[in-house]
C-alpha cells in the first residue's frame, strides 16, 4: 500500500485520487476497537487520539494510556519534562541541560522538553494540542543516530502548562495514516481545560533536601458563560519559576573527577574514565615554534620535540619559575588538569509565563465556533564552563608577547638571559597544545517565545458532521552567549607587545581576557499554518451487525525555519589560523564549530479517510489510508488496518498493522557544509597507547575534539516504518482491567551518520589487516585526514605492530539513508477502582517492555561488527549506532510506573512510583566484554490532601513528597556523575499547594 513517489509525479491532489480514497475505504474489510482506560465499559463518548470519528466501537480498541488531570496533579510535576519520566512508553530524554552541557551554541538550550516515544528517537513522536499540531521548538540541537549525531527538532512540550491540563492521552502505535509525518512511534496528545466555568487561584511552593533549590508556582483559571450559556469564554495564567542548581550544591557533584565514588573492589576502581576533569587549563602546555634545541632549550626547559608544561608555583613538577604564579616543567609530566565542575550549572534558573484562551460560541443555526489562543514566555540563565580552542585550530603566542618567559631582550618578562643565552633577542614564537580561558565561566542567556492562534467551526449538514479550523504559531528562542572568546581579539593580544596583551602564564591573575571576550548570539524562529477539514458520518450505510462510520477530510500546512547564527559563527566575521584554516572549517568563536546561516520551508498537502465497520457484532475493525504530498520530498500513502473482537463480555482481543514514515527534517534537507567539533575517542590511536607501551597515554592523547564535515541533502528519502500490534483486555468484574499489548516496529531508511568514531574504527581495522609493512600505501580510512605522525607518537604505533597515524584533522562524514531499525516489546497494565466504607481506592500499574532493539549494520559497520566478533578489534571499542542496542546507554529494557489513590470525602491520599531499568555504558566495557551497569532506579511519591470550605469558598490544601525514599542516581561516566538522560540526581523535596474555588 505504501508508495513513494517522485516529487515531479504528483505535485498537488489530483481529483481521481479522492473518488480512489473513498471508495477503497469503503470496500476494504474493518474493525473496531476498545479504549484502555480504567473502566472500559463506560468509555465517555468523545474524539480519542488515534481516530477522527466521535464514539465509535473503534475508540474503545485503541491502545491508548490516559493521564487525568487528577493523576497528574499527584505527581507534583511542574513541567510536562517532568512528566516524561513517569511515562513507561516514553525512553530518554535528550533536551535536558545536565546532558547538554557540552553542547554549546550548537545545542538547543533553556526551557525545552520532548518525547521520546520507544525510544526511537525525538521527532518520531507526534504532539498535538487538543488534536491538532504544534509548532516545533525553534531551536534544535543534534541527536546520536547511526554513529554520530544529526540535527533533531521536535515540539518544546514545555510550551504546554501542566495546570490546564485535563488528561494526557499516550497512543502507544503508529498513526501515520491518522495524523500523517512523524507519528512513527506513536501520538500524545494534551486535552486542556477549554469549557471553564468558575474563578480559581492555584499554587504551590517546592524546596529540596539536598540542594539550595526552591520552585514556586502560581495559576489563575477564570471562565464564563454568557448568551444563555450560548458563548463560553475562558482563560488561565501560570507563573512558573525555579532556581538553578549548580555543580557546587552537593559533594556527589563537585568534582569531575567521579574515580573517588567507584566502590573498592569493582573492576573499575581507579579506571580513569570516569576522570571527567580536563587537561586543559590556565596552565598550558606549549611547543616551541623554531627549533628548540638550537635555542639551548632541550634538557633543561623543553623536550626533545619543543614541547614544555606550565604549572602553579609549588607544584611537584616544577623544574623552573616563570613568574609570581606559574612556574614550567619538561613536557612529559602530566598536564595540570582542571575541574571542570569547580562552577557549571546542571538546570538552569528559570522563569516562565503560560497563556491560554477559549472562546466557544453556540450559533443559532447549531453551528458553534471555537477559537483558542496562547502565549508563553519563559527565561533561563546558566552558568557553564570555560572554553578551550579546538586542537584541530590551534592558536600561537608570538614572540613579541609582552608576558612571553622566552619573549624578545629587555623584556621584563623574559626568564634571565644567563638561563637562556642561546634564545635570540626577537624571542621564541609558540604554539599553544592545551590551555583553557578559565578565568570566568560561559554565562547563557536564553529567552523563549511561543504564540499560537486556532479558529474553527463546527456543524451539521445534512446527514453529515463538519469540522474545519486553521491556525498559525510561531515559535522564537534568542540565546545568548556572555565570556565567549574571540579568536580574532585573542590572537591579537597574543601578539601584543604592550603591557596590554593577552597573559597566559598568569595563572588567571590579570590576564587581560576582557579585551577578547564577546557576545555569542543565536536567534532561532519556526513557523506552522495549518488549514484542515473533515466531514465524517456515523451512518454512511448500515451492516446486518451495524452502522458504518466513515470520515474523510484533507489538510494542509506551511512549515518553516530559520537559524540566524552569530556574525563570527556564519563566516561574516571570519578567522584563520596560522596553518591557513578558515572559515567554513573555522569559526571566530573560541571551541565553537562554524555554522552557517539556515532556513527553509516547505507545504504538506494530505487527504485522508477512515471507515469503521462492525464485520459481526463481536468484531469491528478500522481502516484507514492518508496521502501526504511534501514539496521537497515527494509523496506517500501510507494505511492502517485495526480491529477489536469480543468473543465474551469480558475478553477483548485487538491488533494492527499500519504503516508510517517520517519525512526528513528541514535541517538535513537544507543546512549547507557544517563543521562540528564533538568530543571522540580516536580509536586507531587508543589501540597504539594500549598496545605499544603508552596505557596513560602520556604521548598519545587519544580523546580530543575531532572535527566532522556534513552538510545537508536533498536526495534523502523519507523514513519509513511498519508497526503490528497485538494485545488482550480482560475485564472479569467492573472494578478490574487487564490488558497486554504486544507491538513492533521495522524502521527504514533511518536517516543518520556513519559516525567519527566508527570511522576511527574503520581506520584501525584497515591498519590491523595492512601491518607495518607497506605504511606508505595510503591504504586507509580516506574519510579520516590527518596530520603525520611526529617523532614521539611514531614508536609507540610501531610497538603496537600498526602503521603511525598523527592527530586527526577532520572526518567527512555525510547525512545518509542508513540501514534498518527494528525494536518490538510489550506493554502491560493493570487497573482496579472499588468503593469500600472506608473511602474509594484507585490502583494502576503500567509496564513497558523491550524485547528487541536493533539497528542493522550494512556495508562497512558490518564489517566492523564481524571483526569485533572475531576478536580483531577489542571488545571494548564499541561499534556506536549499529548491532544490538537493547540495553545500551539508555536504552532500557524495562519501565514501570503506578499510582494508588484514596478518597473519603474531603480527604485524599496517593502513592506513586516509577523504574526505570537497568542499563549498560558500552564506553566502559572492558577488554573480556565484560559491561559496565547501571542498575535500576526506582522512586516513590506520596501525596494527602484535605478540601474544606472557608466562607463559601472551597479550598484544597495539599502536602507532598517527591521521592520519598530520597534515591540518588547511580554512578555512570557522564559530566556530572549520573545518566542525566535516564535519571533525575536531586534526592527528596517537598512540597506544599493550594487551590480556591470561587
Amino acid at each position: 500500500m505504501k508508495q513513494l513517489k517522485n516529487h515531479s509525479e504528483n505535485r498537488f491532489f489530483k481529483p481521481n485520487l479522492l473518488s480512489f480514497t473513498i471508495a477503497a475505504l469503503m470496500t476494504m474489510p474493518v474493525a473496531a476497537q476498545q479504549t484502555e482506560t480504567e473502566d472500559p465499559k463506560n468509555v465517555e463518548k468523545i474524539q480519542v487520539v488515534g481516530t477522527h470519528i466521535k464514539g465509535g466501537q473503534v475508540a474503545e480498541a485503541l491502545a491508548i494510556s490516559v493521564l487525568d488531570a487528577d493523576a497528574i496533579g499527584s505527581l507534583g510535576i511542574d513541567s510536562i519534562d517532568d512528566l516524561l519520566q513517569v511515562i513507561p512508553e516514553n525512553g530518554q530524554n535528550f533536551f535536558n541541560e545536565a546532558e547538554n552541557i557540552g553542547g554549546g551554541v550548537n545545542a538547543a538550550r533553556g526551557d525545552i522538553g520532548t518525547y521520546n516515544l520507544r525510544n526511537l528517537g525525538t521527532g518520531n513522536t507526534l504532539v498535538l494540542l487538543n488534536g491538532r499540531r504544534l509548532v516545533n521548538s525553534a531551536s534544535y540541537q543534534t541527536e546520536e543516530v547511526g554513529g554520530s549525531f544529526v540535527p533533531v527538532n521536535s515540539v518544546n512540550v514545555n510550551t504546554i502548562p501542566v495546570v490546564g491540563l485535563d488528561r494526557v492521552e499516550v497512543l502507544r502505535d503508529g498513526a501515520s495514516a491518522i495524523y500523517g509525518a512523524d507519528a512513527v512511534a506513536g501520538v500524545v496528545n494534551h486535552v486542556l481545560k477549554s469549557d471553564f466555568v468558575g474563578f480559581t487561584i492555584s499554587g504551590r511552593w517546592a524546596e529540596y533536601e539536598n540542594i539550595p533549590r526552591d520552585t514556586q508556582t502560581l495559576t489563575v483559571e477564570w471562565g464564563k458563560d454568557f448568551n444563555n450559556g450560548r458563548t463560553n469564554i475562558s482563560a488561565f495564567v501560570n507563573y512558573y519559576a525555579r532556581d538553578r542548581v549548580n555543580s557546587q550544591d552537593d559533594p556527589r557533584w563537585a568534582n569531575s573527577d567521579f574515580r573517588s565514588r567507584i566502590p573498592e573492589g569493582s573492576l573499575w576502581e581507579g579506571d580513569t574514565a570516569f576522570r571527567n576533569d580536563t587537561a586543559n587549563s590556565l596552565f598550558g602546555q606549549y611547543d616551541v615554534v623554531s627549533s628548540a634545541s638550537a635555542a639551548g632549550l632541550t634538557d633543561m626547559f623543553t623536550d626533545n620535540a619543543g614541547e614544555f608544561e606550565t604549572y602553579p608555583i609549588g607544584d611537584e613538577r616544577c623544574e623552573y619559575v616563570i613568574n609570581a604564579t606559574t612556574c614550567g616543567g619538561q613536557d612529559g609530566q602530566g598536564t595540570y588538569r582542571l575541574n571542570l565542575n569547580a562552577d557549571r550549572d546542571i538546570s538552569s534558573e528559570l522563569k516562565r509565563f503560560n497563556f491560554f484562551a477559549f472562546i466557544n460560541h453556540e450559533f443559532e443555526n447549531g453551528m458553534e465556533a471555537f477559537t483558542e489562543l496562547s502565549f508563553y514566555k519563559s527565561e533561563t540563565n546558566l552558568r557553564r564552563h570555560a572554553t578551550a580552542p579546538f586542537t584541530t585550530s590551534k592558536l600561537r603566542v608570538g614572540a613579541e608577547n609582552y608576558y612571553n618567559p622566552f619573549g624578545p631582550c629587555g623584556s621584563p618578562n623574559r626568564l634571565p638571559d644567563e638561563m637562556i643565552p642561546d634564545v635570540p633577542c626577537s624571542g621564541l614564537e609558540l604554539t599553544i597544545d592545551n590551555y583553557r580561558f578559565a578565568e570566568l565561566p560561559r554565562i547563557v542567556d536564553n529567552d523563549g517565545k511561543n504564540f499560537r492562534f486556532l479558529q474553527g467551526f463546527r456543524g451539521v449538514m445534512g446527514d453529515w458532521d463538519w469540522e474545519t479550523a486553521v491556525s498559525y504559531s510561531k515559535a522564537e528562542k534568542d540565546d545568548v552567549t556572555h565570556n565567549r572568546v574571540s579568536n580574532n581579539l585573542i590572537s591579537e593580544a597574543l601578539f601584543d607587545s604592550t603591557e596590554a596583551a593577552y597573559n597566559p602564564f598568569s595563572g588567571g591573575l590579570n590576564s587581560n581576557i576582557e579585551r577578547a571576550l564577546i557576545d555569542v548570539v543565536r536567534l532561532s524562529e519556526t513557523e506552522l499554518t495549518t488549514f484542515d477539514v473533515k466531514f465524517s458520518h456515523p451512518e454512511i450505510f448500515t451492516l446486518p451487525a451495524g452502522p458504518v462510520g466513515f470520515v474523510v477530510g484533507l489538510e494542509y500546512r506551511e512549515e518553516s525555519f530559520v537559524d540566524d547564527r552569530d556574525d563570527r559563527l556564519d563566516g561574516t566575521i571570519t578567522f584563520t589560523d596560522y596553518e591557513g584554516d578558515t572559515y567554513p572549517y573555522v569559526s571566530d568563536v573560541v571551541n565553537s564549530s562554524p555554522t552557517p546561516d539556515s532556513s527553509g520551508e516547505r507545504e504538506v498537502s494530505s487527504l485522508f479517510g477512515e471507515v469503521q465497520i462492525p464485520i459481526f457484532e463481536t468484531l469491528n475493525a478500522q481502516v484507514a489510508l492518508r496521502y501526504e504530498d511534501f514539496s521537497d520530498v515527494g509523496n506517500t500513502t501510507v494505511g492502517k488496518v485495526a480491529f477489536g473482537w469480543r468473543p465474551l463480555d469480558e475478553v477483548l482481543v485487538r491488533g494492527s498493522w499500519s504503516e508510517a514514515f517520517r519525512a526528513p527534517n528541514l535541517i538535513t534537507i537544507n543546512e549547507s557544509i557544517v563543521a562540528r567539533n564533538n568530543t571522540r575517542t580516536d580509536y586507531t590511536c587508543l589501540y597504539a597507547a594500549e598496545n605499544g607501551g603508552d596505557p596513560d597515554q602520556d604521548i598519545l592523547d587519544c580523546t580530543n575534539s575531532v572535527q566532522r564535515i556534513a552538510q545537508g541533502s536533498d536526495n534523502l528519502k523519507p523514513e519509513e516504518s511498519t508497526n503490528t500490534s497485538v494485545g488482550i483486555v480482560l475485564t472479569p468484574t467492573d472494578e478490574i482491567t487487564f490488558t497486554l499489548d504486544y507491538w513492533s516496529i521495522q524502521k527504514e531508511n533511518t536517516i543518520g551518520l556513519y559516525g567519527e568514531e566508527n570511522h576511527t574504527l574503520l581506520d584501525l581495522l584497515l591498519r590491523l589487516e595492512n601491518g607495518t609493512a607497506n605504511c606508505g600505501s595510503g591504504q586507509f580510512n580516506s574519510a579520516v585526514s590527518r596530520q603525520d605522525a611526529d617523532s614521539n607518537q611514531t614508536p609507540v604505533y610501531e610497538a603496537a605492530g600498526i602503521c603511525p597515524a598523527g592527530d586527526i584533522q577532520f572526518i567527512d562524514d555525510q547525512y545518509a539513508n542508513l540501514d534498518d531499525r527494528n525494536l518490538s516489546g510489550f506493554d502491560v497494565g493493570f487497573y482496579y477502582n472499588v468503593d469500600t466504607e472506608v473511602g474509594r481506592f484507585k490502583f494502576s500499574y503500567n509496564g513497558s517492555f523491550i524485547d528487541e532493539f536493533e539497528q542493522q549494520a550494512g556495508g562497512d559497520a558490518a564489517r566492523l561488527v564481524e571483526a569485533q566478533q572475531s576478536g580483531l578489534i577489542p571488545a571494548s571499542y564499541p561499534v556506536s549506532g549499529f548491532a544490538d542496542l537493547i540495553g545500551q546507554d539508555g536504552n532500557q529494557k524495562q519501565r514501570h510506573s503506578m499510582r494508588l489513590s484514596w478518597r473519603e470525602g474531603d480527604f485524599g491520599a496517593s502513592l506513586s512510583g516509577n523504574r526505570i531499568g537497568s542499563f549498560y555504558q558500552s564506553s566502559l566495557t572492558l577488554d573480556d566484554g565484560t559491561r559496565y551497569e547501571i542498575p535500576a532506579m526506582t522512586t516513590f511519591n506520596a501525596t494527602f490532601d484535605y478540601t474544606f470550605d472557608y466562607q463559601d469558598i472551597e479550598t484544597r490544601l495539599r502536602f507532598g513528597i517527591r521521592n520519598l525514599t530520597d534515591e540518588r542516581a547511580p554512578l555512570a561516566d557522564r559530566y556530572f556523575g549520573y545518566f542525566s538522560d535516564a535519571h533525575s540526581d536531586y534526592g527528596r523535596s517537598f512540597y506544599v499547594d493550594f487551590r480556591t474555588k470561587l
